[in-house]
């Protein structure tokens, strides 16, 4: 051991690999430093003492705690607790939180990220209100780790919560989805893909109803609406969500180009009207 003030901790060999020793209100904490090299050691050791007196501390324990272990849990929660919404939950998770911040420790997380995460979900066409229960069940997931024994979140990051425009009146809740989605593929894959555009981008049916199979690039993965089809008559493109991509891709194969929702033999989908169809 190396000589020091008391208080101040140690460093030491555990066979060729030095581990340090310290103190926090009293508790001792012994972790591996994680190399043989006696001053990178030391610095270790210091980066863990301020961490102390800052109040920044979390424990070696907690610094291994990722975004997915939070995730396991959350949906844990959703089964035990028999949530409808169970499905929709772990699809938001799978498709869209876990490719950015699965990999993530929880103390690694931070506003910045969110920001981030928000910008690109908005770039690929996803309303504030998606994009607002998506970041809700991160949220829940950072929650439920600052809640268990012993515990796995010390410090719950601050989340934004986007304005949600021109909320229309009867828009689905989400414990709706799964329903509605089985309920629609049980009609037709064109009725299932129509829904799930409509659910991901928020567009209006007379959007929908005019897309065209030329207008859907699977390769890269885009939706484009052409001057004159949106509501400011401008052109828009959008990325494709894995669950949108894998319908449309589904749907589009062998059918000529032409219009892209054709409901039962080629027939056109019309327009709907309460729960019937025109």
């Amino acid at each position: 051991m190396s000589g020091r003030l008391r208080g101040t901790g140690c460093v030491y060999l555990r066979g060729k690999v030095y581990w340090v020793k310290y103190y926090r209100n009293g508790k001792a904490f012994a972790e591996s430093a994680k190399t043989t090299d006696h001053e990178k050691a030391e610095k270790f050791l210091q980066r863990r003492l301020a961490q102390v007196i800052t109040g920044t501390f979390v424990g070696p324990r907690v610094e291994k705690i990722r975004v997915a272990e939070l995730a396991e849990d959350f949906l844990r929660d959703y089964r035990i607790n028999g949530k409808k919404s169970l499905d929709d939950a772990e699809t938001r998770w799978t498709l869209h939180l876990k490719p950015i911040f699965g990999h993530l420790r929880a103390v690694q997380v931070s506003t910045d990220h969110f920001n981030r995460y928000v910008d690109d979900r908005q770039t690929a066409g996803a309303a504030n209100a998606t994009i607002n229960r998506e970041l809700a069940a991160l949220k829940r997931m950072f929650t439920l780790g600052a809640q268990a024994t012993p515990q796995k979140v010390l410090r719950i990051p601050h989340f934004p919560h986007l304005e949600e425009r021109n909320v229309r009146k009867g828009f689905i809740e989400h414990d709706q989805y799964t329903a509605l989605a089985m309920a629609c593929a049980n009609t037709g894959l064109w009725l299932r893909s129509l829904f799930e555009c409509g659910y991901t981008y928020g567009w209006r049916v007379s959007e929908l109803l005019g897309l065209r199979v030329t207008q859907v690039n699977l390769s890269a993965g885009t939706i484009r609406l052409n001057p004159g089809e949106t509501k400011n008559d401008e052109a828009r493109t959008v990325k494709m969500s894995g669950g949108v991509k894998a319908l449309l891709a589904a749907l589009i194969a062998g059918k000529k180009p032409g219009v892209l929702f054709l409901r039962g033999k080629g027939k056109p989908c019309g327009t709907f009207v309460g729960r019937g169809r025109q």
